[in-house]
């Protein structure tokens, strides 16, 4: 499927050499999974811990961390990822076939936005003839990076967006509307599962007892405001394009300071945008333990 794509600009990343010029890849086709015994965003021992996707299941995600998420931070995460993947990407994901605990889902008429003579209107169809639709926020860097004021909040300049078949246009006409409307989805719900991603890879790589300090994990559970001081897109697309995952992940440790930035590149398929997560502050000791690697 050849999707139509909008390009973005974007700011330039200078500090593109603490990530990556040559990744080696780290191909993950079945599932693979890690012991971590404590909750990677409270570190609760209490209760029952359950098993956390680090790339989403509905992304086809094999890599798993087990005993890793309390109940009420896998609630939290859990109706993230929903919002995301279920809402956003629904007919996307149906239209590129990944994974899905819902696979019945796939075959009833879904809600769908749609503008009629002035009024926003929910009507019900089936994926084929939903806006099949990718649409990836292009952020500034992280405002820990660039150094710049920041207060609250993230900031979007542009936007990547894919199309896999019909355009918007196209598919408002077929429901006689005229214009399709995506759910509403907030910048900073989006940049929070951005950095859930990167969190994950980050601990099944270096483990938690490897962070001095970790930066991220207050704004992915919405505990804090400040998802764009971690969360930013870098302009330079330095991961191939690749048909056989929908993520690429990379890392990198600036020096000077041992942060640890994760790279995700969402749906490389399509050349997807690339974002950059600061996920914390790593122990000196673990320095050379440091490896680059992309994992699907």
């Amino acid at each position: 499927m050849a999707p139509s794509r909008h390009l973005s600009r974007m700011i330039p990343f200078e500090m593109e050499s603490a990530l990556m010029s040559t990744v080696a890849r780290r191909v993950i086709n079945a599932r693979e999974s890690k012991q971590v015994g404590k909750c990677i965003y409270c570190g609760s021992t209490a209760g029952k811990l359950t098993e956390e996707h680090v790339t989403p299941h509905g992304l086809g995600g094999a890599l798993v961390l087990l005993e890793a998420s309390c109940g009420d931070c896998q609630d939290i995460t859990s109706a993230l990822e929903r919002k995301i993947l279920r809402q956003e990407f629904f007919a996307a994901r149906a239209a590129l076939r990944t994974k899905t605990r819902r696979p019945k889902e796939r075959l009833k008429p879904q809600p769908m936005l749609i503008e009629k003579d002035g009024e926003i209107r929910t009507i019900k169809t089936l994926w084929q003839d939903q806006w099949k639709v990718i649409r990836l926020p292009i952020f500034p860097l992280p405002a820990h990076i660039d150094g710049r004021p920041y207060s609250s909040g993230i900031a979007s300049h542009s936007m990547d967006v894919f199309e896999l078949g019909e355009r918007a246009d196209d598919v408002a006409k077929k429901h006689g509307a005229q214009r399709v409307v995506m759910p509403d989805c907030p910048l900073e719900e989006f940049a929070r599962f951005v950095a859930k991603i990167a969190y994950g890879y980050a601990i099944e790589r270096y483990t938690l007892e490897a962070f001095d300090e970790i930066f991220i994990t207050p704004a992915i559970l919405g505990k804090t405001n400040d998802i764009g001081r971690w969360v930013g897109c870098s302009d330079r697309r330095g991961f191939q394009v690749r048909g056989d995952h929908n993520i690429s992940v990379g890392f990198g440790i600036i020096l000077g300071n041992d942060d640890v930035i994760v790279k995700v590149k969402m749906f490389p398929q399509f050349d997807g945008a690339e974002y950059v997560v600061v996920v914390g502050r790593m122990k000196p000791v673990y320095r050379n333990f440091h490896s680059r690697d992309e994992l699907p």
